[in-house]
């Protein structure tokens, strides 16, 4: 059984295994990596999207410093031709200047950029139209500059056309580069995408395989274990029938005994007055046997109805709800009652009996009074009936306070008789039994008293004690909890954890907060009957301010000390239930 419960326990509660373990924390890492390359994919893009729109800016430029390239040739073609002057051609040349001298988002000038071919022949061509005439050319310099200025012309244009070429190869050689990085980046991203679905898709494969046999397991375990609460539900129904079928048995057996014994009673007490009227009525001093006689009838027939009346008295003590009957009553008054009723055996036996109790303490308990005086008669009428001639004895009542607990109502009755052997008191609840010294000496009795009063003590609440001599006497002592009102008893309940809530709340450092906390729990310890240290809670909180600091070291020594107190006003037994550190 042991083992089966520890089993299900352990699969009840999911396990993973440190394979498991192992290949999510390895899932775990190529998610990092897919993320961080990922991240890395998009930093290319947007990298490469920037060089793009860089690249536009450039290109613009270098269209139109081609343009003007151009425009300054066709003004060098018209100035040769004798079309234009020469200040046309430099108008269009410095056009082309400021072109060459605009800056790109590389930082760099167009001029800069442009290929050193392309800069010579712009050097060339300014020679030589720097030494043309001014105006329109003359015929005899057209005859000079034709052979000088063509090829330079075509020079020029066609390092413009390379100007836009070595542009574009520029960028397309980085938009190349781009690609490639980026097709790389898309590489690791996809083998780092397939690695973690593979190896996510594994350990949940994995985990799916071991949850659904763990859930066999468990399944068939619960079912076990439901057939065993089913075999358990059965078992308990039977002991359940069982019980009121006992529970029958006992009220009809004490039924029985409580008719039985208002039978037996009856004529019981028929023969007992028979047997006085005809003790009383013959001469009987002529012939000492039939006194004799007499006497064996009437002690019999008293043992007898005293039997009945014990079986009688224990047959109502089983019966439920005996507390139902419970009020305040004065054990005072109640053995005091116990003493009247017990008047003639007492002056028969030739003892006295004296009573010590306090006057003004009050002996108030909650219980029932017939039944408290059915167990002090009991007890009274076996000291009256142990105890030796001319001997006295000695009932107590006593208040005894417990601070730390609740208040009781001792009663003792020492007499001084025959006593008990120390190895029979244990037994002396027990039904029937009697000790074997009554018995050797022939007191009578039936052995149902004491039993009658540990049943009343433990209905009561009570503690029943016992000290015994051979030959010098015994004492009963009955412990009975003081009576308590409704109010009292919530008070006794909750007055130690009150406390110990208290020391709790009043350890805080914020003046304005423990202002508060001492006067909430001040006014309580002092309903809860710790008026002293309520009234010093009290008093330290009327001492604080209303604000909002750390309260004073002075302050916080006083709290300190009154926790201290508080402390060990509390028993050590409340302390450990408590948890008050």
């Amino acid at each position: 059984m042991e083992r089966r419960q520890a089993l299900a326990r352990n699969v009840l509660r999911f396990r993973v295994s440190s394979g498991q373990k192992v290949l999510a924390f390895i899932a775990f890492l190529s998610f990092l990596a897919l993320s961080f390359s990922i991240i890395s994919t998009n930093k290319s893009s947007i990298a490469e999207s920037r060089s793009l729109t860089s690249a536009t800016a450039p290109a613009a430029s270098i269209i139109y410093t081609q343009r003007e390239t151009l425009v300054y040739t066709i003004r060098l073609t018209q100035w040769l031709d004798q079309q234009i002057p020469r200040r046309e051609v430099q108008i269009a040349r410095a056009l082309l200047a400021q072109r060459l001298a605009v800056i790109n988002t590389d930082g760099k000038s167009v001029g800069q950029s442009a290929p050193s071919g392309y800069l010579q022949a712009l050097n060339m061509t300014d020679s030589i139209v720097d030494n043309g005439s001014p105006g329109i050319l003359s015929a005899v310099d057209h005859a000079r500059l034709v052979q000088l200025l063509n090829p330079e012309i075509e020079d020029l244009i066609s390092q413009a056309r390379l100007l836009v070429s070595e542009y574009q190869i520029s960028v397309d050689n980085q938009l190349t580069s781009s690609a490639k990085a980026s097709r790389k980046g898309d590489f690791i991203t996809l083998l780092l995408l397939i690695l973690f679905m593979t190896i996510s898709g594994a350990w949940f494969l994995w985990i799916t395989r071991t949850s659904i046999r763990q859930f066999k397991v468990s399944k068939s375990l619960m079912l076990a274990e439901s057939e065993r609460l089913e075999l358990l539900a059965e078992e308990l129904a039977a002991t359940n029938l069982i019980v009121h079928e006992l529970e029958s048995l006992n009220a009809s057996k004490n039924e029985f005994i409580s008719n039985i014994s208002h039978e037996l009673r009856t004529p019981l007490t028929s023969i007992i007055g028979y047997v006085d009227v005809l003790s009383t009525s013959m001469q009987i001093d002529e012939d000492s046997k039939l006194d004799e006689i007499f006497q064996i009838l009437d002690r019999n027939a008293t043992i007898l109805l005293s039997l009945v009346q014990s079986l009688l008295a224990l047959s109502q003590l089983d019966s439920p709800n005996k507390r139902d009957s419970f009020k305040p009553t004065d054990l005072l008054t109640v053995t005091e009652d116990a003493i009247f009723i017990l008047q003639s055996e007492i002056e028969k036996k030739g003892i006295s009996v004296k009573l010590n109790y306090k006057a003004e303490d009050p002996f108030i308990i909650d219980g029932d009074s017939g039944l408290i005086s059915q167990a002090l008669i009991n007890l009274v009428a076996n000291a009256i009936k142990f105890s030796f001639s001319t001997k006295v004895i000695a009932i107590d009542l006593v208040r005894n306070l417990h601070p730390d607990a609740r208040n009781t109502i001792s009663i003792s009755i020492q007499d001084y008789g025959i006593g008990i052997p120390e190895a029979e008191i244990s037994h002396l609840s027990e039904r029937f039994f009697r000790a074997s010294n009554a018995v050797s000496e022939h007191v009578p009795g039936t052995g149902l008293g004491l039993a009658i009063v540990a049943k009343v003590v433990e209905l009561h609440g009570a503690e029943l004690k016992v000290e015994s001599s051979l030959g010098s006497g015994t004492t009963f002592a009955i412990d009975f909890p003081e009576y308590l009102s409704p109010v009292e008893v919530l008070i006794l309940n909750r007055k130690f954890d009150l406390l110990a809530e208290a020391i709790v709340g009043i350890q805080v450092d914020g003046q304005l907060l423990l202002k508060a906390k001492l006067h909430e729990y001040g006014g309580a310890l002092g309903f809860y009957e710790f008026g002293e240290i309520g009234e010093e809670l009290l008093t330290l909180s009327r001492s604080l301010k209303d604000v909002e600091k750390v309260a004073d070291p002075e302050v916080l020594r006083a709290r300190d000390q009154l926790v201290i107190r508080m402390k060990e006003a509390i028993p050590i037994r409340e302390m450990g239930e408590s948890n008050v550190e």
